[in-house]
């Protein structure tokens, strides 16, 4: 259930969501269409979606609740963004230091504010905010379309599940389950190319080599070392979340001064 925004920039919008892990998506998508119509960049809405999924993803996966409210306050002020649920505050750990999720939001926001539920008293709610320029980018302005993925992945799940995430995230994804298919799919450069090089048993090493040779940016993952001689603008070692992933997109399809793509160092 969503409450739509007011005339105002200022005016609150909230929003419930199921606590279940495949909700995430949706709140991600809920605050990056919020962070969009506030006119804030693609760094600004990174930061604030990555606070936010902490946040949900500690309600969901900790704090026993079947329901997380999202609520969102564009101020004077800064951006306040509260999460709240009817469970009980779990911190991720029993060490006494803040989980990694916590850490997370302690170091990209200004203020965070936690009411704790207990056993005693049901409902967590934590509010947070984050600073942002006084000035925002003309929504008008924007009026590019958005980066097309190449997303070459042989693991139907896997892949599938980060073509939804870039998705939400505003990055239009085509997935292709061999290197065959993924040569295909680049007849028409896509403006990313994400290999996974396991696939087709690493005949997409030389899929990355012609794509980088085409001018298109290649993220290359593995659950193994990168092979000797790949040519690929960055790599990523499996596992890898998701939201590194995103980073990792929104880095590599900012325009270039130089107009070349950077190549990966060598080990």
């Amino acid at each position: 259930m969503s409450l739509p925004p007011g005339s105002g920039a200022s005016e609150p919008v909230e929003s419930l969501f199921p606590a279940s892990p495949e909700v995430l998506r949706d709140i991600r998508a809920f605050v990056t269409r919020l962070a969009r119509e506030a006119g804030f960049t693609d760094r600004e809405r990174e930061r604030m979606v990555l606070v936010t999924h902490e946040l949900s993803a500690n309600a969901v996966e900790h704090g026993a609740t079947g329901v997380v409210c999202v609520r969102w306050e564009d101020t004077d002020q800064g951006l306040w963004i509260t999460v709240s649920d009817d469970g009980v505050f779990e911190s991720g750990g029993g060490s006494g230091e803040p989980g990694r999720g916590l850490r997370i939001v302690l170091g990209l926001s200004d203020e965070v504010t936690i009411r704790p539920g207990r056993r005693d008293r049901q409902g967590t709610e934590v509010r947070l905010r984050v600073p942002v320029p006084a000035g925002r980018a003309s929504t008008a302005a924007g009026g590019s379309a958005p980066p097309r993925v190449l997303l070459v992945d042989g693991d139907r799940f896997a892949g599938r599940s980060l073509s939804s995430f870039l998705d939400a995230e505003g990055f239009p994804t085509t997935v292709a389950a061999s290197a065959e298919a993924g040569r295909a799919a680049a007849a028409s450069p896509p403006r990313l190319a994400i290999v996974d090089l396991t696939t087709s048993r690493g005949l997409t090493v030389p899929l990355c080599e012609d794509l980088m040779r085409a001018g298109v940016p290649v993220l290359a993952i593995s659950i193994l070392p990168p092979p000797e001689g790949l040519r690929a603008s960055r790599f990523l070692r499996k596992p890898v979340h998701p939201l590194e992933v995103l980073a990792e997109a929104r880095r590599l399809t900012e325009p270039s001064p130089a107009g070349t793509v950077p190549e990966v160092p060598r080990a």
